[in-house]
């Protein structure tokens, strides 16, 4: 039997006791708190793609026989890869599968997971502002953490053994419910979207002021991701749908400031 073949019969055949699953989520938390150079708390403040990388070799052998890392080999694919995201804004995490050129003019398969590091930190400021990742509510950073990656590596065995995976079809979420007890593929993470309208009153539409190269400017927010997208009405500008001509600035947040419908700037921005 092949790795692939033992992972496909592993994955059938998993139905963790959500005891069994709260005690093994709970062994690894305390490991990454025992071991990890970077985390020695929940809420940490700083993450390393060391962290992912024990956590995906934790969960693997838990969970999985280390069945993951051992297709993956077998398959001769390069090693997994790890990657702390500040631009993500939707996803909480992302699992990749590229194919990757070799000098003999045959591919390799690469596998990354990358978390949205950014606004894993931007939530659990707010105490009051509960958090849920796969449906489950999270008291801490690590918690959400943990949820993430075992989203990701469920991306990652569907991959390695069907070739595809979707979050949103039944047989992946009957895999989440049965190995992690997921019950939803969704997260509730602060999004730079919702930071901006809680702490800058910031909303798609809202007027702001910013200066650029010494000149002060002012339009509206287009988009809020990682930076906000303001469109300044211009001449030089690009036509957009309203038949007027915009140039368009990518702004940090907190070089923004509000300005009410008279044109006044709204000292709470």
């Amino acid at each position: 039997m092949t790795p692939t073949t033992d992972l496909l019969e592993k994955l059938v055949q998993i139905r963790n006791s959500l005891e069994t699953i709260s005690a093994g989520a709970k062994g690894i938390y305390d490991a990454m708190l025992r071991e990890s150079p970077h985390i020695r708390e929940g809420n940490f403040t700083t993450l390393g793609t060391d962290d992912l990388q024990f956590l995906f070799r934790r969960y693997d052998q838990q969970y999985f026989d280390g069945l993951l890392a051992r297709t993956i080999s077998a398959r001769g694919s390069m090693p997994i890869t790890f990657r702390l995201s500040r631009t993500m804004t939707s996803a909480g995490g992302k699992m990749t599968h590229t194919r990757i050129p070799q000098p003999d003019g045959t591919f390799r398969s690469g596998f990354e997971i990358a978390v949205a590091s950014r606004m894993l930190f931007m939530s659990f400021t707010d105490q009051q502002r509960q958090v849920t990742v796969a449906g489950l509510e999270c008291p801490d950073r690590l918690h959400a953490l943990q949820r993430i990656i075992e989203h990701e590596m469920l991306h990652l065995a569907e991959t390695l053994v069907w070739g595809k995976s979707s979050c949103s079809a039944a047989p992946f979420k009957a895999l989440a419910w049965n190995i992690f007890g997921h019950t939803d593929t969704r997260h509730a993470l602060v999004t730079p979207r919702e930071r901006a309208a809680v702490q800058h009153e910031i909303v798609i539409g809202s007027r702001v002021e910013f200066e650029f190269e010494g000149v002060r400017r002012a339009g509206r927010v287009n988009r809020i991701n990682s930076r906000v997208t303001v469109l300044v009405e211009s001449d030089q500008g690009t036509l957009y749908g309203d038949g007027k001509h915009y140039l368009k600035f990518y702004v940090p947040l907190p070089l923004l400031r509000k300005i009410d419908s008279s044109g006044k700037i709204d000292s709470t921005g």
